[in-house]
């Protein structure tokens, strides 16, 4: 049964893709506590049944549970495996949803967490709620990650107005365009021993798949070469030519 669904689901999921290449998952009604199969929607994207969806559906990203049981942290940890990121995409909307936001980022990474229904969340889950989700929006901590053998660090810039986030695409081996809004970059080597310098930054646009410059970007702008910043206030976008030294 499990076999069928799942690859019902995967020509559903394969078709999709073939129009927009974005990610799908399938999320399951879990099992309630001491009910057969028959007794609850059986042969879903369960966790004993994790094998049978992945081998059937592959096209599918991740299988996400829907979370009605007091007992969250079980089921979110059955959940949270290798090639499997956790995603609550329905939770309770009761008082501990709060905190059970928390336990799933917190305790599992997790991608996601959303609360049933929560434009129509009562008092006082609802002012909990909120500040459990303030909490999660203050840590814009810095970032770090690797790409194409840099290592790049970004901070978040705050005050007004509140946003503050970007992308970056590696488009050449020592060329990257960064997009967003009041974040700044630095660049470091991944090899020990090397310095890394901004050789230019262009602000500007794609037009019709090309780049399109609109100025260039040095002194000030680059903070003498260490560092490219998106100010606050607006969206752009940088093209960054890096060298070694």
């Amino acid at each position: 049964m499990a076999w069928h669904f799942a690859r019902y689901t995967e020509a559903v999921a394969a078709a999709g893709k073939r129009e927009y290449p974005l990610p799908i998952f399938a999320n399951a009604a879990l099992i309630r506590p001491g009910h057969q199969p028959g007794q609850y929607p059986s042969a879903g994207p369960l966790p004993h049944l994790f094998d049978v969806w992945r081998a059937a559906a592959p096209s599918l990203d991740f299988l996400a549970p829907d979370i009605y049981f007091q007992s969250f942290a079980e089921w979110a940890r059955r959940y949270r495996r290798a090639g499997n990121p956790l995603f609550v995409p329905e939770a309770m909307r009761s008082p501990e949803a709060s905190v059970n936001g928390l336990y799933a980022f917190g305790a599992h990474d997790a991608i996601g967490f959303s609360p049933f229904g929560i434009e129509s969340i009562g008092e006082p889950a609802a002012k909990h709620l909120a500040a459990s989700y303030d909490l999660v929006a203050q840590q814009r901590q810095p970032q770090q990650v690797r790409l194409n053998g840099y290592v790049l660090a970004a901070t978040f810039e705050r005050g007004t107005p509140p946003a503050s986030g970007g992308l970056v695409l590696a488009t050449a081996p020592a060329e990257f365009v960064v997009a967003g809004t009041a974040v700044t970059i630095t660049f470091a080597a991944s090899v020990p021993g090397q310095r890394v310098g901004i050789l230019s930054a262009e602000e500007g646009r794609f037009v019709a798949g090309r780049w399109e410059s609109r100025r260039r970007l040095n002194g000030d702008e680059t903070h003498q070469g260490r560092h490219v910043r998106l100010e606050p206030g607006r969206f752009s976008m940088q093209r960054v030519r890096l060298y070694l030294y």
